[in-house]
């Protein structure tokens, strides 16, 4: 029983501590995902984050990361920028 509620207390600490972790793909106020609609091939956030557009056949939208957007115009990808969206 014991090793139960450890398991438990240990399961719970987990979760919370990824609860937060939402951000990390773009949930966040400043890395947004673009509208649903949105058809372009690049998206840039309002905190600079820009993205490309990946889709295979029957899936859906994935946005990543661009590193070094200079063929659009924005500067190199920051720190606090998540990999996806």
């Amino acid at each position: 029983m014991q090793k139960l509620a450890t398991i438990s207390a240990i399961a719970l600490a987990a979760a919370l501590a990824f609860s937060g972790s939402a951000s990390a793909f773009g949930k966040s106020r400043s890395n947004p995902r673009p509208p649903a609609g949105y058809q372009g091939q690049w998206y840039t956030t309002p905190a600079g984050c820009s993205y490309s557009r990946a889709q295979a056949p029957g899936e859906p939208v994935k946005w990543y990361l661009i590193l070094n957007p200079h063929h659009i115009g924005q500067p190199n990808a920051r720190k606090g920028c998540p990999t996806r969206l």
